[in-house]
Parts: C-alpha cells; structure tokens; sequence
C-alpha cells in the first residue's frame, strides 16, 4: 500500500543512519535508479556452493527459516509474494487548481548524468506527463560532474526557463545554483534528494525525497537474500558513497540483517561513482579475503557490470549468487537467462516521472507538491520469463503494471 506525504525537510519517522565514513561528499550520485535508488542489510553464516550457470544448491527458504526472530520468517515471506506481483493499484492524486492553465510553459529536466539509464528513463516518464498539459520540456545533462550541473541550472535562468526539476543532485552540492534559480522567481524541484539545504520547502524550492523508495528496494532485497539462502547469507555489500541518501541506504540493509538474520553475515565495500572503475577490484579483493562469501548484493544496478567482472577475476562467477536493485536491463536479462544473477528489485522510472512532473506542477501553481511512494517490484526468474526485456519495454510501465495510472494525475489536473 502505497502512502502520502507531505513534503518535509526532516522525515521524523526514519532510520537514524548509522555511522559511516563519507569520501568525495560532493560528488555526483547515480540511483541507478530509483530511484532510484531504496533498503536491507544482508549476510549469513554458511557458505552455499554454487553450480554452473550460477544456480546454487542454497535453500529457497521454503520452510527453512525457522532460525528466524519470531514473525521475521511470515513478514518476509509475506512481502517477496506482495512485491513480487505486477502494480494494480496506485494512489489517489491530489488535486492541482490550475494546472490546466499551465499550456505553453517550459520545464527543464537536469538530470546528474542523463547516460544513466535509469534517470534517462526518468526524463521520459517527465516528459509524457507534462506533455498532457501541454507543457514543453527541456533536457540539461548533468554529466555527473558538478560543474555541468551547475551550469544548466544557470543556464536555465539566462533561457527564461518557467521551472527546474533536478534528478538527484543534492542542494549542497551546487548550492549557489539552486540559489540562483530561485533568486530568479524560478521554482525548482530537487528531485531524488533529501532536504539537505537547512530550509524549508517552498513553492519556490522543493524536495521529493526518495529515501522511503531507496529503502524499500534494499529491504526486499535483502529479503530475497535471506529467504533464498535459508536465513544463511553470508553477504558481501557493495555501496556507493556519493549520496547521503545512498549513504543511509547501506547503514539500514545492514542494520535490517543484523537485526532479522541472525545467521547471517554481512561485509561491506563502497566506491565512489567517479571511480566506479575500480568495483572489479575492490570486489576481487573482497572475495579472496572472504572466501566463504555467498551472495554479492549491489546497492545500485550501475556497478553490475563491475561486480560481475570482479566475479569472474577472482574465480567466483559460479560460486556466488548476486542481486541488484534499480532493475536495470542487463540485470533482468541475467536473471532470465539463468546466469549468476538471482534477483534484483526496481521501482518504475516512468511512474517516477510522472510523480516528479506532478511536483513541479504543483509547484508552478503556488503550491507545496505531496510525494507519493513509487510502483516497486521484485524481479526473479519467475516473473521475467514472460517480459519484454528490450531497451524499448524499459522505457516504458509494462515491467510493472499497466498505463493505468496515467488517469488518476489527469483527473488531479483537471483534464478530461
């Protein structure tokens, strides 16, 4: 069930984030991604030998999590089955006066790196939602690097732009440019980020916080972990340290697995998105110094890629399971084809750009825009045989759920 919000510059209600060194905290962050970029900490204790093809002779946790805390097995259980099924029902749209009134106007979309698919598909589902209202869009790359994203915000401001949305760039990060936009009557939503800026949200500058997204997808991952191994994952965690959102993400999949998997065990690497290049090593070197490794969990689908070659160099490709969240292409078609991937958990980009363009509407009308939890799905073998695993389909809802919800934000904005 999904839930609303006001938007808020502290969330009183979550995690506290644990305790973890930060390098390069003004770096550029990939969500890759949904955002996404949300949850779980993950690990066990028995090592789990693994066949070809990746497929492990781990227990599916059928019956098998009876070392559990009392309750954790049923809610795990519980929550693999919920998620795992296509999105049928989405949440009411809160009404927008004046949104019809909106035709003509121009949104900027700066996302941190438009080369990353997951916020390449954001701008997407951005740009079929304001085109409903007629309303132009037009697109900044960030390039990950700070001094680009700060130069389309302010090249918004020189070409009249009538609003921003930002694609998790974090205020302080470039926070003269954010400065500059609403200095300039510009409204800007910083979307994907937490509220780092010490102020309170306006209609001139606002956060759609993803925090609650991010954690969501690691906690079911997590879960996914624990009841495919039996509640014995022996886990090694690769996080990114870029975002304090993705800082936080880490600090709650660990403290979910120290406190739900007792049998579990859980270590930790983390790189930093412009040095991606070095997850092969780093995962490498983790596995020759924790042999009895069972599940390698990426924070973020973008160092897949890194994590599977680490994989292979250091003689694991056969005899570990991994998992992912952002449910990118590459990670749905390993699991389809049965390789060393086992599961990975998205939330759908293109319901996040409608959610952003809702935001920014709002915002254009005067108003403090509401955040809504986006569609989030569980990925395994059972449930991508039957899917269209294309760069066209991913780009698109059908992963998740039908077009369906395009009608509630109509509705919310006046139109027929």
């Amino acid at each position: 069930m999904r839930h609303m919000t006001q938007i808020a510059p502290h969330d009183a209600g979550r995690r506290s984030r644990p305790a973890q060194p930060r390098r390069h905290a003004r770096r550029a962050i990939i969500l890759a991604g949904l955002s996404v970029l949300a949850l779980l900490l993950a690990a066990c204790g028995t090592t789990s030998s693994a066949g070809s093809g990746g497929s492990s002779d781990a227990s599916t946790g059928s019956g098998t999590l009876s070392s559990l805390p009392s309750g954790v097995a049923d809610a795990i259980k519980a929550d693999l089955v919920k998620y795992s099924a296509g999105v049928n029902q989405d949440p009411t749209v809160k009404p927008v006066t004046g949104a019809g009134e909106l035709k003509g106007k121009t949104v900027w979309y700066v996302p941190i790196g438009a080369s990353v698919p997951i916020l390449a598909a954001f701008g997407t589902g951005l740009q079929q939602a304001l085109s409903q209202l007629d309303i132009k869009m037009h697109t900044c790359d960030g390039k990950l690097l700070p001094t680009d994203m700060a130069a389309c915000l302010n090249e918004a401001v020189t070409q009249g732009a009538d609003a921003v949305v930002t694609g998790y760039i974090d205020y302080k990060l470039i926070p003269n440019a954010f400065n500059n936009l609403v200095a300039h009557n510009i409204p800007v939503l910083v979307a994907g980020a937490s509220n780092d800026s010490g102020k309170p949200p306006t209609a001139k500058m606002a956060f759609y916080d993803t925090t609650s997204d991010v954690n969501l997808t690691l906690k079911l991952e997590m879960e996914s972990v624990i009841a495919d191994s039996g509640g014995k994952a022996k886990v090694l965690f690769v996080g990114v340290l870029d975002s304090p959102q993705l800082v936080q993400g880490s600090g709650y999949a660990r403290q979910f697995v120290k406190e739900n998997c007792p049998g579990c065990s859980f270590t930790e690497i983390d790189y930093d998105t412009a040095a991606i290049t070095q997850v092969p090593s780093k995962v490498s070197a983790a596995l020759i110094a924790n042999p009895g490794t069972t599940y390698v969990v990426d924070e973020s689908d973008a160092a897949g890629p890194g994590t599977l070659q680490g994989l292979e160099a250091a003689g694991y490709a056969h005899k570990v399971k991994m998992a992912g969240t952002n449910a990118d292409l590459d990670g749905l078609q390993r699991i389809k084809a049965g390789s060393v991937q086992f599961a990975d958990v998205g939330a759908s980009p293109i319901y996040f750009g409608w959610l952003f363009a809702d935001g920014i509407v709002t915002m254009l009308t005067g108003a403090l825009p509401v955040a809504y939890l986006d569609e989030v799905r569980v990925f395994t073998k059972d449930n991508v045989a039957d899917l269209e695993l294309t760069p066209a389909a991913y780009a698109t809802n059908s992963w998740y759920g039908s077009n369906d919800f395009e009608s509630s934000f109509r509705t919310a904005w006046g139109l027929p």
